[in-house]
């Protein structure tokens, strides 16, 4: 039993060293991110774990020899103090969080407090465990077209307000897998508790449906949102996307072509407007090209993905689908407010993607980005209602309430206008440019 334990140990730590410093070649990338997500998003239970296993060797009998002994001691201190360390990151996310969005170069935001919460309360963090709220109204399986997988869902609340604002949710799965029941859940359930409409689709997939199937599905349920949403209490208007890995890929890609028709279903004519007040980007794929100066030798995995099961087309002499089909390559002056969260420690999507993303669109756009960077953080970290997943639910809170607020008009003096910023909105609100998906100023 002795034995047992110390090899049980023995993995606590180096599971927990992974979550720490993944690795990124060889065997040590193929798990870094299985064995170092659920290291780091679970290490109160890891610690739970290893207390469960000390307790256990005692009653079976603590082992005689000496060095083994100290051995696993040894061992579970280690495995307690790493995940000490990554309880404490976690919660240090509320501060990242906040500060990143407060100290944007444009348009600061002020995050909501952790007892501001409508939904994700202690109990649901602590669990972790992103059940829906029980008066929560889901609508199943609603047709947006005529294939099999033209589904969506929409989620409101009995008491939400006619002309609420939207959130359009894009699941990921590498364009090949992945559910609209599935992702993005605690965020989700927080939204929809705030009086917000949630719709989440599904999307052809690949290799049997290749790009742009998933593209043009994509566009198709923002059609069908700005046609229909009205009837479940949705303004439509008022759009908010958002999506993770693939999905935010999906999602920027949305929000920033809404003036350009090629990937538009072509039997819907009654849509005049396809802009988007926002994009929510969770570690998403923001680059398509695979060039490693953004993805630091993942790059290489995204284009045999992208060759042999998305696209199904070479990259060499197709270079200009692929920038079109890149976020990165799309960023225009007329876009519309980003927030983009990534994870340094991300394994499959570098951050260094999100970071040249940031960067770019900084130096081209009119509209705000806010960028947070979550130290010690994996791919798909909120897929648990941890305390740093609530706090990039505040940011996306706080993000989509001031995207789909209403504005006054930009004035044709820019500085004119901030130097009195405090001026009264008037009665019928007439949008900013990239609000309504325009490029002209």
């Amino acid at each position: 039993m002795a034995y047992l334990v110390a090899l049980a140990t023995a993995f606590l730590l180096l599971s927990a060293a992974t979550a720490l410093r993944p690795g990124r070649k060889g065997v040590f990338a193929l798990l870094a991110y299985p064995v170092g997500w659920a290291a780091g998003e679970l290490p109160a239970q890891a610690i739970v774990a290893q207390t469960a296993l000390l307790g256990l060797l005692w009653w079976w009998g603590w082992p005689r020899a000496r060095w083994l002994g100290a051995l696993v001691v040894v061992l579970a201190v280690l495995v307690v103090a790493e995940n000490l360390v990554l309880v404490g990151m976690s919660f240090r996310a509320r501060v990242i969080v906040r500060r990143a969005l407060a100290t944007s170069p444009q348009r600061p935001l002020a995050c909501p407090g952790p007892g501001e919460d409508r939904f994700g309360t202690w109990w649901r963090t602590a669990l972790q465990i992103p059940v829906h709220p029980r008066s929560m109204e889901l609508v199943r399986d609603v047709s947006y077209g005529p294939a099999r997988r033209h589904l969506l869902d929409v989620w409101r609340m009995p008491a939400t307000p006619k002309s609420a604002p939207v959130v359009f949710y894009v699941h990921g799965g590498a364009w090949t897998m992945g559910d609209k029941r599935t992702e993005g859940r605690p965020m989700l359930h927080e939204l929809v508790a705030r009086g917000w409409v949630v719709v989440a689709s599904d999307y052809r997939r690949a290799p049997r449906h290749p790009w742009p199937a998933q593209i043009e599905d994509v566009t198709r349920t923002l059609a069908w949102i700005k046609r229909n949403i009205e009837t479940y209490g949705g303004d439509p208007a008022r759009v908010v996307v958002a999506g993770c890995s693939a999905g935010g890929h999906l999602a920027a890609l949305l929000a920033l072509t809404g003036d350009d028709p090629t990937w538009r279903p072509r039997d819907v004519t009654a849509v005049t407007d396809w802009s988007v007040r926002g994009c929510m980007s969770f570690y998403g794929v923001l680059e398509m090209t695979g060039d490693e100066s953004h993805w630091r030798g993942l790059g290489r995995g995204l284009r045999r993905l992208l060759e042999s099961h998305v696209v199904r087309r070479p990259l060499l002499g197709n270079e200009d689908l692929y920038r079109r089909m890149s976020p990165y390559h799309r960023i225009h002056e007329g876009a519309p407010p980003f927030l983009v969260v990534h994870g340094a420690n991300d394994t499959l999507v570098d951050v260094n993607v999100a970071r040249d993303f940031v960067r770019k669109f900084r130096q081209v756009a009119r509209a705000p980005i806010y960028y947070v960077e979550l130290p010690f953080t994996q791919h798909a970290f909120d897929a648990t209602a941890s305390p740093r997943t609530s706090a990039t639910t505040r940011a996306a809170v706080a993000f989509a309430t001031s995207v789909t607020s209403p504005h006054p008009e930009v004035t044709p003096s820019p500085k004119k206008a901030r130097a009195t910023p405090n001026l009264p909105v008037p009665a019928r609100v007439s949008l900013p440019g990239w609000a309504r998906g325009r490029h002209g100023s």
